[in-house]
């Protein structure tokens, strides 16, 4: 049977579906705002492991039933690798590292491998574990760092949220903008900015020797893709998520021009309407109608290669 790939999901936030935003869409800051504090509100009441179990459960049911073969889940606690286990599908489990403060960032880091480092020895074929420091905005370098080197000296996968809004890069070129704002508004540690672009980071931290899965990529220069394909980097492609959360459009012509390794994928039910990559690639073929082949839009959805 062919894969059908979904590189990109978070199954433990399908809870939180009734924050998709509407059709028109809304800022990327203003959703990932309301998103952290009703997280932190559930994990508070006791809630939030019992709702991330079931919409694991439903969202492997889900894909499933929609023909998917292989799967990139990110989680923060590890509650999907028992049941992808006992699934059908294949792929890769990232556990989530994540914190700007340097040691609220290297305990995130040490719980992360120790989960690794429990599943491994019980993994079946076809099924891997690896590590996801969230973000450029998100993750203190020094974990970024340790992350990349213990991927590839322990041959795990990598994965990155990346370039996904345009507020990031004015973040980390000067501290300043909508990002800024957001960590004050929930209280998150605030990092003094590296004064380059994502990847431009990305590269000088070493972290695109590990060659992950780079996902979103879409505030990213020539330079930059010149960047990711001689790292031999992958890219996960969300175009409704994208759309949804007014982050623009990803150069994905620019990116197969260079011979980079693209999947799509469908995000979380809380930014994507369904966990159907199908439903992904129709999106993608009206958003990038005209400059890409049906052929390649196919190729993105059977690109499995991405989750190695």
């Amino acid at each position: 049977m062919q894969p059908l790939v979904n590189c990109h999901t978070h199954l433990e936030l399908g809870w939180m579906a009734d924050i998709c935003p509407p059709p028109a869409g809304e800022p990327f800051t203003e959703w990932i705002g309301r998103l952290v504090l009703r997280r932190r509100q559930m994990r508070e009441s006791g809630k939030e492991e019992a709702l991330s179990r079931q919409a694991v459960a439903d969202g492997i049911v889900a894909m499933e039933n929609a023909g998917i073969t292989h799967v990139g889940d990110i989680s923060v606690t590890g509650l999907s690798i028992e049941p992808l286990l006992h699934s059908r599908l294949d792929g890769v489990v990232y556990i989530e590292v994540i914190g700007n403060d340097r040691a609220v960032a290297l305990d995130s880091l040490a719980r992360a491998c120790q989960i690794v480092a429990q599943y491994r020895p019980h993994l079946r074929p076809g099924l891997q574990i690896g590590l996801t420091p969230h973000a450029p905005y998100s993750t203190h370098p020094d974990a970024f760092r340790a992350a990349a080197a213990y991927c590839l000296a322990e041959n795990v996968p990598l994965c990155i949220h990346v370039a996904e809004s345009p507020y990031e890069n004015e973040a980390l070129l000067y501290g300043s903008g909508p990002f800024v704002a957001l960590s004050q508004r929930i209280g998150a540690e605030i990092p003094a900015p590296p004064g380059v672009t994502s990847i431009r980071y990305l590269h000088d931290l070493g972290v695109l020797a590990a060659k992950p899965l780079l996902v979103h990529m879409v505030h990213v220069s020539d330079e930059e893709l010149d960047l990711v394909a001689q790292s031999g980097s992958k890219v996960a492609h969300c175009p409704r998520s994208n759309q949804l959360l007014q982050c623009g459009r990803m150069p994905l012509e620019k990116m197969l021009a260079r011979g980079i390794p693209v999947a799509l994928g469908t995000d979380s039910l809380g930014s994507s309407p369904s966990l159907d990559v199908q439903d992904e690639a129709a999106a993608a073929r009206q958003i990038h109608d005209g400059h890409i082949p049906l052929d390649d839009l196919s190729g993105l959805l059977a690109n499995a290669a991405v989750l190695s």
